[in-house]
């Protein structure tokens, strides 16, 4: 082989190569990343109404987190789930 064939055929297979590269990486860069922070499932207690009306009595008594706010919460919430209680009609 002569030099010159040599040359092209070394060009040619750099050109291949960095072609292939460079749809690699336009193809990875496509991807989207995923949701930092992943919604609530639903049902959750923060779409639990009884537990938000538990933490707004919680936040009017101005109980301080601890062992209080936490029994007060724990006996709140039982009592929103006993079945004696009936809803307030309007």
């Amino acid at each position: 082989m002569s030099l010159l064939a040599t040359k092209t055929v070394l060009v040619r297979a750099v050109a291949i190569a960095a072609l292939t590269i460079a749809a690699g990486s336009i193809a990875l860069g496509d991807d989207t990343p995923p949701p930092a922070n992943p919604a609530p499932a639903p049902g959750g207690r923060h779409n639990n109404p009884a537990w938000a009306g538990c933490k707004k009595q919680a936040d009017d008594q101005k109980l301080a987190p601890g062992d209080a706010r936490r029994e007060f919460m724990k006996n709140c919430m039982k009592s929103a789930k006993s079945p004696g209680t009936a809803p307030a009609t309007s």
